[in-house]
């Protein structure tokens, strides 16, 4: 089998009505650094085609392991997204050294506990919980002590770390695994399995289970896609982005043939937050945005 075509994971952005309360919470609780407190430009907004975000403010921030990974955008006016019942990018994995340490000091007001830490049942080297944070973003806070082979996962020596994988929400779990195999020129995994968090969100039995894919990504990332066959549309907000987690961005191995194969046109940045100066933005199944940049020349 080919070696993926997609990866590692550049980062995710998160649209928000309050950026400075959703800046400063990831600041306080998660102990993220502010790198870059700037403005929607005009290039961004003509590569998203958002002109109601034009000079929105913006940060961009790093977790503690230096991987500026977290961008976050205010819109005043976006709708606001239901966590876990929602088409499109659904949660974000993010690597931590101590899920525990990270449960005792974050603010609960803010962080909501949808689950607390626990190892998982497929694996007694990953301990994870689950959150609702200020943007209704959900993020799976985890924990990888050791290898967890069949999949490549990172681990951290720091508070926190970089996201890794992605969780998709979708009605078809087949659709969208086709979509992205076909992008990563890469095979997936296919299976059912028990999805806490969900159950609890939609009532579900403590033991339904649920339709999933992963897609392994080059630079120990993933894709995750969970069919929620009652999920609604994406919340979509005019000339804006996506409520909640607006979007992912990735690296791709040929931004060119990426680019053919979405028939689509590449555009050039000088934005920081890339690795590279070409770029490009898809849709996928779910209404889902993700971007893809070109790998870095340094």
């Amino acid at each position: 089998m080919s070696d993926p075509f997609l990866g590692p994971i550049v980062g995710a952005t998160l649209l928000t009505n309050n950026l400075k309360f959703a800046s400063k919470s990831y600041q306080a609780s998660m102990g993220y650094t502010l790198i870059s407190d700037n403005v929607v430009s005009q290039a961004l907004c003509d590569l998203w085609n958002t002109p109601n975000l034009l000079n929105n403010p913006m940060h961009i921030l790093a977790a503690a392991n230096g991987h500026a990974w977290l961008r976050i955008v205010e819109d005043c006016n976006c709708s606001s997204v239901i966590p876990l019942k929602t088409q499109g990018w659904m949660a974000l994995e993010v690597n931590v050294a101590d899920v525990d340490l990270i449960r005792n000091e974050i603010d609960v007001d803010v962080f909501k506990i949808i689950g607390e830490p626990a190892y998982l049942q497929i694996s007694d080297a990953i301990k994870a919980m689950q959150v609702i944070g200020p943007c209704n973003e959900v993020s799976y806070i985890t924990q990888v002590d050791k290898a967890v082979p069949p999949f490549n996962l990172p681990m951290t020596q720091s508070r926190t770390g970089s996201l890794f994988i992605p969780v998709l929400c979708t009605q078809n779990r087949d659709t969208s695994l086709a979509f992205y195999e076909t992008l990563n020129q890469h095979g997936g995994l296919k299976f059912e399995t028990k999805v806490t968090v969900l159950n609890n969100a939609w009532g579900k039995d403590i033991e339904h289970q649920y339709p999933v894919a992963t897609l392994q990504l080059a630079g120990n990332c993933l894709f995750e896609i969970d069919q929620v066959p009652d999920a609604q549309s994406n919340i979509v907000n005019s000339g804006s982005l996506p409520s909640g987690i607006a979007m992912i961005t990735c690296v791709v191995e040929d931004i060119d043939a990426a680019a053919k194969q979405l028939n689509t046109t590449v555009s050039h940045t000088s934005d920081h937050y890339y690795p590279g100066q070409k770029v490009i933005l898809a849709k996928g199944p779910s209404g889902e945005l993700l971007e893809l940049v070109e790998q870095s020349n340094q």
